[in-house]
């Protein structure tokens, strides 16, 4: 039984959040409206930002997040890659989520702010994850890497990894998918099935988003749809998903794949929670509680790796 404030949370996707995603056409007001959003969300004692990288134009690639509580001289680095449909999604909106399991986990925390359809489409994104990641694994304190991402963002962590497997690039050292889209072919029974107990995601509304990042793109390309890729010796991930989610079977089945190719994986299924419940954390005991384990999975893999250094 989801707590009082869990049950306040869904209210509110379900009765503000999922119709501004269903009626907002315009993605530019879209995108405004997220952002004004972001100004309610809790923000970590001491909370500061730092741009670490940007592109060509001067706008922001990678940003350092610290807080009163962030490590000063941490054994590795938390990559965040945000969800929104590869269409909306900024650092105000997961600054919060991101400091409080990088802090606990005892991480540098790091966020890519990549470009979006409509007005990039794939391979756009991931093109700049890929940057990303190995400006970070040039520095010093690269060595040690985990990459994390929400919705669409789950996607690109996924891609990244098989992107890095081909490259034969080092990979990071633990994956984290919260709620991840895997298939962007579309057909999953869930996205039908259970389009009634979403509380946040109106499948039109996903639809249209993938199709945006698509474009002329083939959806059966494993960096669009990770789930027909490769992922033998990829690192151990964490994958959390609520089981009333359109994208339930994404992560179901995503979380299968990576286990019969020899994949560590941790799978947590909720139920009565909404798309990335986690964007709460601090305003309801069920995303602390989700954030918890999240980090403690991290700190884990970073002992571990850090052991056999």
């Amino acid at each position: 039984m989801p707590s009082f404030q869990q049950k306040l949370c869904n209210g509110i996707a379900r009765a503000i959040q999922k119709p501004t995603l269903a009626f907002v056409r315009p993605v530019w007001l879209l995108r405004i409206v997220a952002n004004q959003t972001a100004k309610l969300a809790p923000k970590p004692k001491g909370l500061r930002t730092k741009t670490i990288l940007t592109r060509a134009d001067g706008t922001a690639l990678l940003t350092e997040i610290r807080t009163d509580a962030s490590p000063e001289r941490a054994k590795g680095t938390l990559l965040y890659i945000h969800g929104g449909g590869f269409v909306i999604g900024s650092l105000p909106l997961y600054r919060h989520l991101v400091a409080t399991i990088a802090d606990a986990a005892g991480l540098r925390a790091m966020f890519v702010d990549y470009r979006m359809a409509p007005e990039h489409p794939a391979p756009a994104a991931l093109n700049d994850v890929t940057q990303a990641y190995h400006a970070l694994a040039d520095t010093p304190e690269g060595r040690h890497i985990a990459i994390a991402g929400d919705s669409a963002g789950g996607n690109l962590a996924l891609a990244l990894i098989l992107r890095l497997k081909r490259a034969r690039s080092t990979l990071p050292f633990a994956t984290v998918c919260l709620s991840p889209v895997t298939d962007l072919r579309g057909g999953n029974p869930s996205f039908t099935a259970n389009a009634g107990t979403e509380r946040l995601l109106p499948s039109k509304w996903v639809r249209k988003s993938a199709a945006s990042y698509i474009k002329d793109a083939d959806p059966s390309d494993p960096e669009l749809s990770p789930i027909l890729g490769d992922f033998a010796d990829a690192p151990p991930t964490l994958i959390h998903v609520d089981t009333g989610e359109i994208l339930y079977d994404d992560a179901r089945l995503m979380a299968d794949h990576l286990r019969g190719q020899g994949v560590d994986v941790t799978y947590t299924e909720e139920t009565g929670l909404f798309h990335v419940w986690h964007l709460n954390v601090s305003r309801s005991p069920e995303a602390d509680a989700s954030a918890a384990q999240i980090s403690a999975f991290l700190s884990a893999q970073l002992d571990s790796a850090t052991s056999d250094a």
